[in-house]
């Protein structure tokens, strides 16, 4: 534990989008990197949803604290890189483990009028959670921190030792409403490089253009680097009740360019999520496909690859 004597940055909360949302920031594994604000959180005290792009570097036995939000009373936010902290007022049972080195999208979302907190991987809700009768979302003496997790008071950089978060981030937006499961499954599908979020703009509370600004202080060894996008968006319109597979492809018809992806219209693996064990048996061919996990293997995400991802040069 380290106590370093620094006063938290207080900004002003914009809602205007940069004109290039394609940048994340990497934290350093150390106590001394993390961005710290003290807005005023009145907005969110009815209604919230937090979402964020995350890839966890940091040791897989480790938990490392992506946002930690404390008042002078209690913890409301607490959300980690494995996932296995998921607070925002109560936690929610899951089962979802990240997988470690590969970019993720999560969104926690809660509204007091229904008293549901919910939580989402890569666009689908993987848990909820009833909060207390009466319980809002607590405003008072409070601070946000990224990248570390307060030890006591929300206003000193008294940070736990070996829960700094060392990792990436991208796009982490806090909205002041609760998002619709649509909204959040847009989000993800849409991909890590589109500008979703600005269709949301009205609602934006902390935005990621002010964590990018010049105006916000970032301690320690944050950085900003490029992600590497391709000029199209992966934005898939998913159907609601698969076809039947088309006749399958001869060997011969797979190699060609207009039928290399009709190999997915296979048994094997036609209507078949996108899992980890599938993506190592066509690893070695289909690494463009690492890009849709948890999309459904149908005809409108193989006609997007036939599209999009004919290069042989991509292979």
């Amino acid at each position: 534990m380290v106590t370093l004597r620094l006063l938290p940055l207080i900004v002003m909360i914009t809602t205007v989008f940069c004109h290039d949302p394609n940048i994340a920031l990497r934290f350093g594994d150390d106590l001394t990197s993390y961005i710290m604000l003290s807005p005023n959180m009145a907005p969110l005290e009815e209604s919230l949803s937090l979402c964020s792009w995350v890839k966890q570097l940091s040791p897989e036995s480790r938990t490392g604290c992506i946002l930690h939000y404390r008042t002078i009373n209690r913890d409301e936010i607490t959300l980690s890189d494995n996932l296995v902290w998921a607070y925002l007022l109560t936690m929610a049972p899951h089962n979802v483990t990240p997988v470690h080195s590969q970019w993720y999208h999560v969104c926690l979302t809660w509204t007091f009028s229904s008293r549901t907190k919910s939580l989402y991987y890569n666009g689908q809700k993987v848990g909820t959670r009833t909060t207390s009768s009466g319980r809002k979302f607590d405003i008072n003496k409070r601070a946000i921190v990224i990248g570390q997790h307060h030890h006591r008071s929300p206003f000193d950089t008294d940070f736990y030792s070996g829960k700094s978060f060392a990792g990436e981030l991208a796009k982490l937006n806090i909205f002041k409403r609760r998002l619709s499961d649509e909204e959040v499954a847009g989000m993800y599908s849409s991909g890590i490089c589109s500008s979703y979020e600005e269709s949301l703009a009205e609602d934006n509370f902390l935005s990621w253009t002010t964590l990018l600004g010049d105006e916000t202080e970032r301690h320690g060894n944050v950085v900003k680097f490029n992600l590497t996008c391709s000029a199209h968006t992966h934005e898939v319109t998913r159907t609601t009740t698969a076809p039947p597979p088309t006749s399958q492809p001869t060997a011969e018809a797979v190699e060609t360019c207009n039928n290399r992806w009709g190999l997915l219209q296979l048994s094997d693996y036609y209507n078949k999520e996108v899992t980890t064990e599938l993506l190592e048996d066509l690893r070695d061919r289909w690494e463009q496909l690492a890009e849709f996990r948890g999309h459904l293997l149908d005809d409108a995400l193989i006609a997007h690859l036939s599209k999009h991802h004919c290069n042989t040069d991509e292979e």
